[in-house]
């Protein structure tokens, strides 16, 4: 069995409220059992020491998670000095997948009051607790690519995006549906202004002045900044998007990029002027 058993720590007040606070900080970081065996529990990780008798009978569902909890570290803390390094060390990493898959991930925080907690208790982690590499951001949803087909499917695009660009994406052509919506987009500001240029030179040109734009909806007052803020987007669109995607050899990119990229080229329609039937081609 894991961990040297010694004749045991007394359990003073003050080692009691601290093993009552380890608990309370633990609670979140892993489930105490799971139906699914590949999911690292609690018990899973008593029970690779041969200890996982300690957390009680997992068979008895009413037995309270933080009473288990607080039962089972007090007997590892009594009955094995070097054991709570093993546990701990096995627990933060399955608390930092476990968590990010539950979209909440573990806190630098959580770290600082548990190796404190700890320390309290006579078990010096602090130094190799905040070595831990966290990442406290949030894990981005993924759409399946059929339900983002669906959502395009279902909104109210541009009559410009909603023929070949829709039909590409549709098809699994991602980097190609975009291509071809900002070549629309391209083809709209050149019929509505008149102008020849192509790229950032048209965008330039074409919103150096509000008569390529649809204001009407703006009071007075923001037109002008809408104006400057619509001539960067469009601009910096060439740049960032159309100059990129012109490329054969650029990089696949996901299915939810795209859909977002569709989604902006769709709102910049919405700023320009209508023209004749056939101008936005």
């Amino acid at each position: 069995m894991a961990g040297q058993r010694s004749r045991g720590r007394r359990l003073t007040a003050a080692r009691r409220e601290a093993l009552n606070r380890l608990a309370d900080i633990l609670y979140d970081f892993l489930p105490l059992t799971s139906r699914f065996p590949n999911i690292v529990t609690f018990s899973s990780i008593f029970r690779e020491s041969g200890i996982e008798r300690y957390l009680g009978d997992p068979s008895k569902k009413d037995v309270p998670k933080k009473q288990a909890l607080l039962k089972g570290w007090t007997e590892v803390y009594k009955k094995h000095p070097r054991l709570p390094f093993t546990l701990i060390r096995k627990i933060i990493p399955a608390a930092i997948a476990y968590r990010r898959r539950e979209r909440r991930p573990l806190t630098r925080d959580e770290l600082h009051r548990l190796a404190d907690c700890l320390y309290d208790l006579g078990i010096d982690m602090r130094a190799e607790l905040a070595r831990v590499r966290l990442d406290e951001s949030l894990p981005r949803i993924t759409v399946p690519p059929d339900e983002l087909k669906r959502r395009l499917q279902d909104h109210d695009l541009h009559p410009a995006i909603e023929t070949e660009p829709l039909e590409l994406f549709l098809n699994g052509h991602f980097n190609e549906a975009v291509r071809k919506a900002i070549e629309r987009f391209e083809a709209k500001v050149q019929a509505v202004t008149g102008l020849s240029y192509y790229g950032r030179r048209l965008m330039d040109r074409a919103f150096s002045t509000d008569t390529a734009l649809d204001m009407e909806k703006l009071k007075p007052q923001n037109r002008e900044d809408f104006r400057q803020g619509y001539h960067f987007l469009a601009s910096g669109m060439m740049a960032a998007l159309r100059n990129v995607f012109s490329h054969g050899d650029e990089e696949a990119r996901s299915p939810e990029e795209c859909f977002e990229m569709l989604m902006f080229v769709n709102w910049l329609f919405r700023g320009l002027k209508e023209v004749d039937a056939g101008g936005s081609e």
